[in-house]
């Protein structure tokens, strides 16, 4: 725990096996893991290293083997699938590499999403739609379909959606992936402006060591294990793990 920060997400333990006999893959292996909130933290490793395994874990996207995932205190192989939905819809916002927008609604329908699939109305929302357009730089467009928006201005629509309930957390798988390196920098400055602004935590899995350099610490993994960190990283040093890793594997 840094400077008396409570504890976001933690992880005990935390193994994931698929399969059997001769077709076992261990995707990860006792892997137990702090992120404070507030922080910015990106997951990193060759492929197949359980990057994405871990954060679909961390997110109650999927159940672990052994070990626990503790999200606020709570300890989420305790809760039935029901309350892991809602545990998802109430405390975590997803921002994935695709943007999985619905096309036939506006940027604003877009964002309000999340709000009027867990039953709330609208207009409860206005102030903090109008706060989230002009976060993400799109308040003149907010009546524009995604045809209508450039790969950027949709992940700032999918970056608003994630955010617009205000949750605790923000797991974000490869949020980059699609965008040039100029606007996928303006995405991880909003990411990391939004953490900063609403104490959020951001897990954020990337392969991209300029990504995962506007992060506050880097974890990477490697066969399934938590091999190395670096807080306050620089894309070289990064780049330089990730050789190695990737050589020793």
């Amino acid at each position: 725990m840094e400077n008396g920060s409570a504890i976001a997400v933690e992880t005990v333990g935390l193994s994931k096996v698929y399969g059997e006999g001769s077709t076992t893959v261990h995707a990860l292996r006792g892997v137990s893991l702090e992120f404070p909130d507030g922080e910015f933290a990106a997951i990193m490793g060759p492929s197949g290293s359980g990057k994405s395994t871990l954060l679909h874990l961390l997110g109650a996207l999927d159940k672990p083997s052994s070990g626990r995932v503790i999200v606020g205190g709570t300890d989420l192989s305790g809760l039935s699938d029901k309350k892991l939905t809602l545990l998802r819809r109430e405390r975590m916002g997803f921002v994935f590499q695709f943007f999985n927008l619905i096309p036939t609604l506006s940027a604003e329908e877009n964002i309000l999403l999340p709000a009027l699939i867990a039953g709330e109305k609208a207009g409860k929302y206005s102030g903090r739609l109008d706060e989230l357009l002009e976060l993400v730089g799109l308040s003149a467009r907010r009546t524009h379909r995604p045809d209508e928006l450039s790969g950027g201005e949709q992940q700032r629509v999918a970056i608003a959606r994630a955010l617009v309930r205000n949750p605790d957390i923000i797991l974000a798988d490869e949020p980059t992936g699609n965008l040039d390196s100029t606007t996928g920098a303006g995405v991880l400055d909003l990411l990391k402006e939004s953490a900063g602004r609403y104490d959020q935590t951001i897990l954020m899995v990337t392969h991209d060591p300029r990504a995962a350099a506007f992060a506050d610490r880097v974890v990477f993994l490697s066969d399934g294990r938590v091999v190395d960190e670096a807080r306050d990283p620089d894309p070289e040093g990064i780049l330089e793990r990730i050789k190695n890793l990737e050589s020793a594997g």
